[in-house]
């Protein structure tokens, strides 16, 4: 198998078809499968992409793009059928973009960023990008220090708050930190730290779901990585810590990540360019064995970034490792028809967290 690094996203519509973007050579190639007529067509949609973008999909299966051009600007679009309609977002250019994402959230789009304070710096502000009125608002979210790479950017709707969850790194450590968006007030929460061990950390999925955030990441041990699980109580504006697992052996673990699917939760994550994976049937309680999906073994695999007209707690999924040559599909979660079980090598006890303080955010 090989790991591709390609930023593909795959979105679903309200008919059945299928969308997927793709950023190749500073494009941004649209392929659209119609489900009735069983056609492919291949649009370019923007010529002069930098290296960031995301894309996503609303109930009225309208396409909502955002990338950053090659003059450094943000540029928005909205996509309906073949009708391309992109809008300039920044005044005037910007450092370079990192981990950028979007948001639709009660029909307004949410743009999310990190920019360097200076070229090569290992500072870096956290940018929220969002229509006031007809005048787009850029709000610095927080300014973070990198550790030694910029971790990823997670975003995820809840109620009437976008949670973003990002590393910080200062006195205390590399560190997990979340903070809320309010919707109705347009007000930022408190910076809350989630994680408290001193090791150095990489990667970073969260989820939530029946008022738990369910946090993943990799942690250096022993020279080695391994994927932790942390879970926490998210309700009426309060946070505490309830539990944290080890969720793999020690190895090289890539991009762990969160998927709820069929009364199941996943993490998924890439080692020896393999697909592994494990679920647990009791909300974090418990989990299963590790296993390694066979036809990762022989496939060409991509992190695809995915996105559906409609959105329920009966599954969640933001993105998903799956094969990008021949037959397009999902791999890591469902059925147990073609895996292999692999030892838990060194098992930790499971840590509940009891009688911890909530935090209001």
């Amino acid at each position: 198998m090989t790991y591709y690094r390609d930023r593909v996203s795959l979105l679903s519509d309200s008919f059945g078809n299928v969308d997927m973007f793709r950023l190749m050579n500073q494009k941004i190639i649209r392929y659209h499968f119609n489900k009735r007529s069983r056609r492919n067509i291949e649009m370019t949609i923007a010529l002069d992409a930098n290296k960031e973008y995301d894309v996503c999909i609303d109930e009225q299966n309208t396409i909502y793009l955002t990338y950053q051009d090659l003059n450094h600007h943000i540029i928005f679009a909205t996509i309906i059928d073949d009708r391309v309609d992109p809008v300039r977002v920044t005044e005037a250019p910007i450092k370079e973009a990192y981990y950028m994402k979007l948001v639709i959230h009660q029909g307004q789009p949410h743009i999310f960023y990190f920019e360097p304070e200076e070229v090569q710096s290992k500072r870096f502000r956290l940018y929220h990008c969002h229509l006031k009125g007809e005048e787009w608002a850029f709000d610095i979210v927080d300014e973070i220090w990198a550790r030694e790479y910029l971790n990823p950017l997670c975003i995820h709707k809840v109620n009437n708050n976008i949670i973003t969850a990002y590393y910080d790194y200062n006195v205390e450590g590399e560190q997990i930190y979340i903070k809320a968006f309010n919707t109705d007030t347009n007000k930022w929460g408190e910076k809350i730290k989630l994680t408290s061990t001193q090791s150095n950390k990489l990667y970073l999925d969260l989820i939530y779901r029946a008022d738990k955030l369910h946090v993943t990441y990799c942690q250096f041990s022993e020279g080695n990585l391994l994927v932790k699980y942390e879970r926490f109580n998210y309700e009426d504006g309060h946070i505490s810590k309830e539990m944290e697992e080890v969720i793999s052996n020690l190895g090289s673990q890539q991009d762990p990540t969160l998927i709820y699917y069929d009364d199941r939760l996943w993490i998924c994550w890439i080692e020896h360019e393999r697909i592994y994976s494990r679920y647990s049937e009791h909300e974090g309680n418990t989990w299963s064995p590790i296993y390694c999906w066979k036809e990762s073994i022989r496939s060409s695999i991509v992190r695809y970034k995915y996105s559906s007209w409609t959105e329920d707690d009966d599954t969640i999924l933001k993105y998903s490792f799956g094969k990008i040559k021949d037959d397009i599909s999902f791999m890591g979660f469902g059925p147990l028809d073609n895996v292999e079980e692999v030892p838990l090598k060194k098992k930790s006890p499971i840590k509940y967290m009891g009688d911890l303080p909530e935090i209001r955010i």
